[in-house]
């Protein structure tokens, strides 16, 4: 897990700066510092994700209606930076509804799931995110849908756990999909995948009217 290679990590490094210090290399010293550091800042991270999912379901802001394109421009003004770096176009669709909720943390669910779709990728030469809703027994269904590496099928529900990185040379916590469950789960609506390998991934969720 994340918390488990940082643990890790944080421990290997304290072990070299033991030995330089014990050896004198102040130059080596100043470098086990940094990495010290940014250890740190890792596990600090992971701790403020946790204490974030924590809060969710005890303290959310007064839930309103909203229309679901304000929450989908207020993920990818958030998101902004990363799409251009990674030059991943976004195909927004079409007749969305009013949703009733917390803005603020289904803006969190939009962000976390397209930022996971730019994640994973991979050598994909045209790099997109869908984002849209279809119509199912009268009832809404939202997607956000790319075309990365995908995910094969017996890891669709760990992906939703927490920690649960599969692959662990990305960056992230592996909290952020625990995060969009547990909002959508509180919210009263529910969420699942549909990938292959190779064939990227889409999520569908539910929300209220």
């Amino acid at each position: 897990s994340f918390y488990a290679s940082v643990n890790q990590e944080l421990g290997g490094f304290l072990g070299f700066l033991e030995e330089d210090a014990l050896n004198g290399n102040t130059d080596n010293l100043k470098e086990d510092i940094q990495r010290i550091n940014n250890a740190i800042g890792k596990m600090k991270t992971l701790l403020d994700e946790l204490l974030e999912l924590s809060r969710i379901g005890r303290v959310m802001t007064p839930p309103e209606n909203v229309p679901f394109e304000e929450i989908l421009r207020d993920a990818l003004e958030r998101l902004e930076g990363q799409l251009h770096e990674s030059k991943v176009q976004v195909v927004i669709g079409e007749s969305f509804p009013v949703v009733h909720g917390d803005r603020t943390r289904l803006v969190e669910v939009i962000q976390n799931l397209v930022g996971n779709g730019i994640k994973f990728m991979g050598n994909q030469p045209e790099p997109k995110v869908e984002i849209g809703v279809k119509k199912e027994n009268g009832d809404d269904i939202f997607f956000v849908q790319d075309n990365g590496i995908g995910i094969d099928p017996k890891y669709h529900d760990l992906v939703f756990g927490l920690f649960d990185k599969l692959d662990q040379n990305v960056e992230g916590t592996g909290i952020g999909l625990a995060l969009v469950k547990r909002i959508i789960e509180v919210h009263g609506g529910k969420i699942w995948v549909e990938s292959e390998v190779g064939e990227g991934s889409t999520f569908y969720f539910t929300l209220p009217k």
